[in-house]
């Protein structure tokens, strides 16, 4: 994952204002693992135990990333207090730095590779935090199809200029990959809050199996199997034992959707990490290339996996 800012990178006058929301010094800071974004991700905590969770990051870090976490800021304003997302506590500009602060959710990441209990856990907290925001409760969201659509016609982007390395089964599908993912785009539509950027780095599990949704940024409206889906795109299930594509099937049928449905989905997903895999390095974003070449890899097997029965 991308390097992060830390505390010690803030300036003087920032720190100081940050211990002021604390309500006392920060005598410890824990920086947190996973993402692509250089902005800081940081665990501050006072004598007390009092925590606070903070974004800060500047333009100058990276040109998308203060746009992200003011987007996210907008989201967490109207977010229902049922939800299992940390609280918003402040959201400020700071001279050239945007800080987006928040109560500290506890738990950890997921283990990798991921446990079936724990995939178990997080699949049953998606459900019933789209059960409880169906109608999305928070206003102004673009929709799943029109977020992540453009993404998910990777394969129109493949057949207008293949890659050298295009794998041969990949070749010889193309139209009727562009259409599954023409077909996926639509099935995402609906009236559901959904995260839109679900992966292991975006979540925390607790020892008793309480998940808190993070990095609000991508939230959108859209079908209450979005999210689910999303996420199982992003498992590696090398050996079989965690049932991907069996736990796709029960997401779907729980909601009286068709196995093709899901089949439709991946593919446009698939179709993004196809295209994306390809793009020149980003400095900025030193490893999302090589996270895009692994998901495309492991995206790919799921999705032969599935193609021939729907």
């Amino acid at each position: 994952m991308t390097p992060r800012l830390t505390w010690t990178d803030l300036d003087i006058s920032l720190r100081g204002r940050l211990e002021e929301l604390l309500g006392e010094p920060v005598v410890h800071t824990h920086s947190c693992r996973g993402g692509f974004s250089p902005s800081s991700a940081e665990i501050l905590s006072g004598a007390s135990g009092r925590s606070l969770f903070v974004k800060a990051v500047r333009e100058q870090d990276n040109p998308d990333s203060p746009a992200l976490n003011r987007a996210e800021t907008a989201v967490l304003e109207q977010m229902p207090t049922q939800a299992p997302v940390p609280r918003l506590v402040d959201a400020f500009d700071h001279g050239d730095w945007f800080v987006l602060v928040t109560e500290a959710a506890p738990g950890s990441l997921p283990q990798q590779p991921w446990t079936a209990r724990q995939l178990d856990q997080v699949l049953a907290a998606l459900e019933a935090l789209q059960a409880a925001t169906t109608p999305c409760p928070v206003a102004g969201l673009p929709t799943v199809p029109e977020h992540l659509g453009p993404d998910m016609l990777g394969f129109e982007r493949v057949a207008e200029n293949p890659p050298e390395d295009l794998d041969p089964w990949l070749a010889e599908r193309l139209d009727a990959l562009r259409a599954a993912a023409l077909r996926g785009i639509d099935a995402l539509a609906g009236d559901t809050l959904s995260h839109s950027d679900v992966r292991a780095d975006n979540m925390l599990i607790t020892d008793d199996g309480d998940v808190s949704l993070v990095d609000w940024a991508h939230a959108s409206r859209g079908s209450r199997v979005s999210d689910a889906l999303q996420l199982l795109s992003s498992i590696d299930d090398v050996d079989g034992t965690l049932r991907v594509n069996d736990r796709v099937d029960e997401v779907l049928a729980r909601h009286g959707h068709p196995r093709r449905m899901g089949t439709d989905v991946l593919v446009g997903i698939l179709g993004f990490f196809v295209d994306a895999a390809r793009l020149p390095h980003n400095p900025t974003l030193p490893l999302l290339g090589e996270h895009r070449r692994r998901r495309r890899d492991s995206l790919f097997a799921i999705v032969r996996e599935r193609w021939g029965g729907g």
